[in-house]
C-alpha cells in the first residue's frame, strides 16, 4: 500500500437505508427497518425513461467517481431522468470500513494532511469543497499542521462529509439511493448489468466498481481463537479486546507492516498505556492490561523505514529540481518497458536520482548511483535477524526527525516517492512487458518498505515498546508451528534451535489485490469471461476510464473497475491523491457521453 494502513468497522447484519441516502450526522446509524428497493430499479422493473447508474462500493475512490460523475452531467444541458444507486454495507459511505470515523485517534496515516483532498483542483475552492487541512481548521475544530499525519478517523469524517455534499449536488439531477447491501454478483443480459445481492436484483444501464478492500475477514469464534485461528485485526475495536486477547498472554502477530503497528498500538495504547515524547524520543507507560509480549513475524524480518515529517526534516529546495528531472527521464522510455530497459534505463534512473539526492543535503560526492545499488542489494539480499531490524528502524527514526543526516535509504526512499507520478504513467494499461513484471513487482514491493512506511512518530513508539520489553523481535524471521497432545493444540515460535508457546495469534497481512478479485462480484465477472487478466501482473485489465480490456471478444459496454483491484494493471491504487490517477473523471465523462448518445425507452 502506498498511502493507507488499512484501517476499520464491520458491521455482520447488512441493513438498508432509505432512498434518501445522506447521513444527517456524523454518528447517525443505519435506518432499523428495511425498506424495498426503489420499485424502477428492480430486476423486474421496465427500462422506462430512466438511465441507471450502479456504484458498487463507496469509499474514497468510490466517491471521487461520484463526485466525477455530479460534475459531469452538471455540464449537461438537457439530461434524461437518471437513477443513482450506491451500494456500500458500512455506515460512513465516502469513508468505507478503512476510514471509519468511529475507529480509534491513534490508528494514524502515513500520507501527509497536504496531500489529502477529495476534490480536483483545476477549480477555485469554495466552502464546500476544502482539503483536509481547511476543513480540519474550519469544520475539524483543530489547527492542522499541513505536514502532520493525523489520525484515519478525521480523514473518515472528512470524506463522509464530502460525500454528503456529493449527493446534495447529484439530488438536484438525479434520484440517489444507497443501499448498505453487499453486492455478491454480477451477470451481462442483453441491454443491462444484473446486479445480485442477498435481497434482491437490479438492473442498470452503467456500472463502476469501487470495492476495494471490501469487508473484513470474519473473526474467529472465542472457543477458536483460543486454539490456532488467526484473528484478523481489523476493525482493531472488535476483533483486538481483552476478551479476545487477555492481558498478560504472549501474541503472535502475522506480518511486520504497517497493520502490525496498528494492532500493536491496540494492544497497548488501546488499553490505557501511554506514551510519552521527550524531543523526538519515546517512552511507554503501561496500564497492566497489554499482553506479556508481542512477537512480530515476517518472512524477510525487513521492517517499513519510518516517513520524515518535512516539518523536522528540512530538505533543500534544489531537490525540486532533482525530483523534475527523474520524472521527466523517466517519461521519455518507451513503452513497452521490457526487462532490459528496466534494468539498464529505469531503475538506473532512481538510483542516479537518489545519489543526486544525497548529494544535495549532505554535499557528499561519495554516494553515486552505485553505491545506492550496492545499498539496495545488501537490502534485499538476506533475511534480517532482530539486531538488524532494530538497528534499521532506529536509523530511519533518527534521520525521519532530522536527528541524524540523511542516508541511502532516504534518498532512495524520497526518489521513490517524488518520482512515483511516472513510475504510474509509464508502467500501467500494459506499460511493462509481461516478462518485466516479476523483476518490477520485486523491487515494488522492496520499495514499499523503504518509502512508504509509517510515520515517525509511530517508529518511535514501537521502538519504546521493544525497549520496555512488550514488543519482541527475536523470532521477526520466524515461523508458526503447531502440535497437538490428545485434544489440546498448542502454538510455538520457531526460528533456529528457539522455541516459544504463545497463546494467540493475529493477522496483520492484509488481503492482497490479487485474492480480491476472487470474492463476490470479481469472482462472477471473471467466471463469465467478462473481464481479463493482464499477462504478467496477473490482475484485472482495464483501459485508463477503468473499461475491461479483452484480447479476444468484445469489450462489454457499461461496466468499468477502478480502484484496488486493477492494481498491476493500474500502479498505486492505495492512495487518496486525486492527482496520481484520473480514472475517475475520465470514467464520468465517458458516461455522460455514453448517456447523452443512448436510446431512452419511453
Amino acid at each position: 500500500m502506498i498511502d493507507t494502513e488499512i484501517e476499520p468497522s464491520r458491521h455482520d447484519d447488512a441493513k438498508t437505508n432509505t432512498p434518501d441516502t445522506r447521513f444527517a450526522t456524523l454518528h447517525a446509524q443505519p435506518a432499523a427497518s428495511e425498506p424495498e428497493p426503489p420499485a424502477q430499479l428492480a430486476a423486474s422493473s421496465p427500462l422506462g425513461r430512466e438511465y441507471r447508474i450502479g456504484i458498487v462500493g463507496c469509499g474514497p475512490r468510490g466517491l471521487y467517481c461520484l463526485q466525477s460523475l455530479a460534475d459531469e452531467l452538471q455540464k449537461c444541458e438537457s439530461l434524461p431522468s437518471l437513477a443513482i444507486v450506491v451500494f456500500e454495507p458500512s455506515d460512513f459511505p465516502g469513508a468505507g470500513n478503512v476510514y471509519d470515523p468511529r475507529q480509534p485517534r491513534f490508528l494514524k496515516m502515513n500520507f501527509a494532511a497536504k496531500h489529502i483532498d477529495a476534490w480536483p483542483r483545476d477549480e477555485e475552492r469554495c466552502r464546500e469543497r476544502l482539503n483536509l487541512v481547511d476543513w480540519l481548521n474550519h469544520d475539524g475544530g483543530c489547527n492542522a499542521d499541513p505536514n502532520s499525519f493525523v489520525c484515519r478517523a478525521a480523514v473518515g469524517q472528512y470524506l463522509h462529509q464530502c460525500y454528503q455534499h456529493v449527493t446534495e449536488q447529484l439530488e438536484q439531477i438525479a434520484n440517489v439511493s444507497v443501499l448498505q447491501e453487499e453486492v455478491t454478483s454480477i451477470g451481462r443480459l442483453t441491454d443491462a448489468w444484473q446486479v445480485r445481492t442477498d435481497r434482491t436484483l437490479f438492473n442498470f444501464d452503467e456500472l463502476v466498481l469501487t470495492v476495494g478492500h471490501g469487508r473484513w475477514p470474519e473473526p474467529p469464534e472465542k472457543c477458536v481463537c483460543e486454539t490456532s485461528a488467526f484473528i484478523p485485526t481489523f476493525p482493531v475495536s472488535e476483533n483486538l479486546t481483552q476478551e479476545r486477547i487477555p492481558s498478560g498472554c504472549d501474541v503472535a502477530i502475522r506480518g511486520f507492516g504497517l497493520t502490525w503497528i496498528d494492532a500493536t498500538l491496540a494492544l497497548t495504547e488501546g488499553r490505557e498505556g501511554e506514551f510519552h515524547q521527550s524531543g523526538q524520543d519515546w517512552t511507554y507507560h503501561p496500564s497492566g492490561h497489554e499482553p506479556a509480549c508481542v512477537y512480530p513475524l515476517s518472512r524477510t524480518g525487513r521492517p517499513m523505514l519510518a516517513k520524515p515529517h518535512e516539518s523536522l526534516f528540512n530538505q533543500p529546495a534544489e531537490l525540486d529540481d532533482i525530483w523534475a528531472s527523474g520524472r521527466k527521464e523517466i517519461e521519455a522510455i518507451a513503452r513497452p518497458i521490457t526487462p532490459q530497459t528496466l534494468s539498464h534505463t529505469l531503475w538506473p534512473i532512481i538510483t542516479g536520482t537518489a545519489a543526486f539526492a544525497i548529494k544535495c543535503c549532505t554535499d557528499s560526492s561519495d554516494t553515486t548511483a552505485e553505491s545506492v545499488q550496492a545499498w539496495f542489494d545488501h537490502w534485499c539480499g538476506a533475511t534480517m535477524s532482530a539486531d538488524e531490524s532494530l538497528r534499521a528502524m532506529k536509523r530511519s527514526h533518527a534521520v525521519a526527525t532530522g536527528h541524524a543526516k540523511p542516508d541511502i535509504a532516504w534518498a532512495l526512499g524520497a526518489a521513490w516517492r517524488n518520482l512515483y507520478p511516472a513510475l504510474v504513467q509509464s508502467v500501467s494499461y500494459g506499460g511493462l512487458a509481461s516478462d518485466a513484471w516479476p523483476k518490477f513487482q520485486n523491487i515494488s514491493s522492496e520499495m514499499e518498505r523503504i518509502a512508504f512506511g509509517p510515520p515517525a512518530e509511530n517508529v518511535g513508539k514501537m521502538l519504546a515498546l521493544i525497549e520496555q520489553g512488550i514488543v519482541n523481535l527475536q523470532f521477526i524471521s520466524g515461523s508458526i508451528e503447531r502440535t497437538t497432545s490428545g485434544s489440546e493444540e498448542q502454538i510455538f515460535l520457531k526460528k533456529a534451535m528457539n522455541t516459544h508457546t504463545v497463546d494467540r495469534c493475529i493477522d496483520a497481512v492484509l488481503r492482497s489485490p490479487k485474492e480480491c478479485t476472487t470474492l463476490g462480484p470479481f469472482q462472477s465477472l471473471v467466471d463469465e469471461k467478462t473481464v481479463e487478466h493482464l499477462p504478467g501482473a496477473e490482475t484485472l485489465h482495464i483501459d485508463n476510464e477503468g473499461r475491461p480490456v479483452k484480447r479476444i471478444g468484445d469489450t462489454p459496454d457499461g461496466i468499468a473497475i477502478i480502484g484496488r483491484a486493477t492494481e498491476g494493471c493500474v500502479l498505486g491504487n492505495d492512495t487518496l491523491s486525486r492527482t496520481l490517477h484520473d480514472h475517475p473523471q475520465r470514467w464520468a465523462a465517458s458516461v455522460v457521453k455514453r448517456i447523452q448518445n443512448a436510446e431512452i425507452l419511453t
